[in-house]
């Protein structure tokens, strides 16, 4: 089994539209070239599902990435990145940005929750069940700190294309890496991260793939 986490790349427009496919206008000049080089070194790669956030920077990369492979590509609505407090929209410029000040100016561990939009554990729990279930649907089952897979589900290989946040949520779940309000991982603009699953006594256990630059799409 693997999963292959793409963020999407630089962003043009309205950061939270959920835009009609095809996704035209979601991302710059520098986004749509940083998707196609994507696209050119995962060019040999299999992908058996490939799920996206419904931003539509991640769609668009999604779109250009898997461009001309017979697949669909599944709308996830829960996988879009940090919510900011909307409702800071409208209070006094010098209210929101005291805020920001006072919550610059804290240590980590005051953040795990502040005024300025969804905290980690909220990242957590908006994310990581419904992405339990997405797998189980598939016939990856979560069991005994690792993964039981249906026969059919030992050789899957899945994509998804969504954003910084939330994809660092879903990695530092898999790889066991301890809730901390500062993310374990920073992925660049189509930053690809790749987790594969190692077999013991029938359970499957994540493990992070780091390939070598010029190994990519081989």
């Amino acid at each position: 089994m693997r999963l292959t986490f793409i963020r999407h790349g630089q962003i043009a427009g309205d950061p939270f539209i959920c835009p009609e496919r095809p996704v035209h206008g979601c991302l710059s000049a520098s986004g749509i070239q940083q998707a196609e080089a994507t696209a050119v070194a995962l060019e040999k790669e299999k992908y058996d599902y490939a799920f996206s956030s419904p931003y539509g920077r991640a769609l668009q990369t999604a779109e250009i990435v898997l461009a001309g492979r017979e697949m669909d590509i599944r709308i996830l609505p829960f996988i879009y990145e940090w919510m900011p407090n909307r409702n800071l929209e409208e209070v006094p410029s010098t209210v929101f940005e005291e805020i920001q000040r006072q919550t610059g100016d804290a240590y980590a561990e005051e953040t795990w929750k502040t005024e300025l939009g969804e905290g980690y554990y909220d990242l957590c729990a908006r994310i990581i069940p419904p992405f339990l279930k997405l797998m189980s649907e598939i016939g990856i089952h979560s069991r005994m700190g690792g993964y039981v897979p249906k026969e059919h589900a030992k050789e899957l290989s899945i994509v998804v294309f969504a954003h910084g946040g939330s994809l660092g949520v879903l990695l530092n779940f898999l790889l066991g890496v301890r809730p901390f309000p500062i993310g374990s991982f920073s992925l660049e603009h189509t930053g690809v991260a790749v987790v594969d699953f190692v077999e013991q006594k029938g359970i499957y256990y994540p493990k992070l793939l780091i390939p070598a630059l010029h190994q990519i799409g081989k």
